[in-house]
């Protein structure tokens, strides 16, 4: 049965007379979905690189101190990965007694197990979120499926780096484009990461700026916009030589 409901949008993805896409990933599952041949574009979405959090102010304002802290940004709901790296992080931290914490922002909609080395802010305003970035050692996306992930972006934007989740193709391919981020499949992996990066300030520091100078290239808003600008027109083109102007008419604004 779930796989009869998937056909309505096969054929639904056959229907643009191009396509716009957020990552490459996600262009490959279309083209495997649909085998439609169409104009596209991988156009991403639009990264603000001017933003700069205080991660001072939000160290005081949730009584982080001095601790280093990895950050998660995201629902707490089990399908975006929270559960699970809860797990990893207190197993994490039971085989490597310190000061890391674990800062989790975001809406608890299954709240977490109180932990000693685990802060929750709950939602936050933008320039919360901002600062928390700014003062983060590393972002962690535990994910399984994203699109995109604006947030890893907004990371990397402020040249942080990342841990992401490796079963997650589109996590996984922004990491290894942008070199701003280290995919781990399962606790050996991620405990490994966690350590390399902990250990290792200069390559945390380079990671941050692969990641930054990659949505500098791919993401920032000029750049974006006029993708998707050179997209429409190339797909009204394309309409107007299978619907010429007249037959358009009666539909046209007086």
């Amino acid at each position: 049965m779930a796989r009869e409901r998937l056909y309505l949008f096969d054929t639904t993805l056959r229907m643009p007379t191009a396509y716009a896409f957020l990552t490459e990933e996600e262009q490959a599952l279309v083209e495997r979905r649909t085998r439609a041949r169409r104009p596209c574009s991988v156009i991403g979405l639009g990264v603000d690189l001017d933003v700069a959090g205080d991660g001072a102010r939000f160290r005081r304002r949730f009584a982080v101190g001095q601790r280093p802290y990895v950050l998660y940004v995201g629902r707490l709901d089990p399908g975006k990965g929270s559960d699970e790296l809860y797990g990893y992080f207190t197993t994490y931290k039971a085989r490597h007694p310190g000061d890391l914490a674990l800062v989790v922002v975001g809406e608890p909609v299954k709240p977490l197990a109180p932990h000693p080395d685990v802060i929750t802010t709950g939602f936050v305003a933008e320039e919360v979120r901002n600062d928390a970035i700014a003062g983060c050692t590393a972002l962690v996306m535990p994910s399984y499926f994203e699109s995109f992930s604006l947030v890893l972006a907004e990371a990397w934007a402020q040249s942080r780096p990342a841990l992401v989740n490796g079963h997650c193709d589109v996590l996984a391919g922004q990491a290894q484009r942008s070199g701003g981020g280290v995919p781990y499949l399962g606790f050996a992996q991620f405990e490994a990461a966690l350590d390399l990066l902990l250990e290792h300030p200069d390559l945390c520091a380079d990671l941050g700026e692969r990641g930054r100078r990659y949505v500098n290239d791919r993401y920032r808003w000029d750049t974006v916009l006029a993708k998707f600008e050179h997209l429409c027109e190339t797909a009204v083109h394309l309409h107007r030589q299978v619907v010429p102007p007249t037959a358009m008419a009666p539909f046209a604004r007086p």
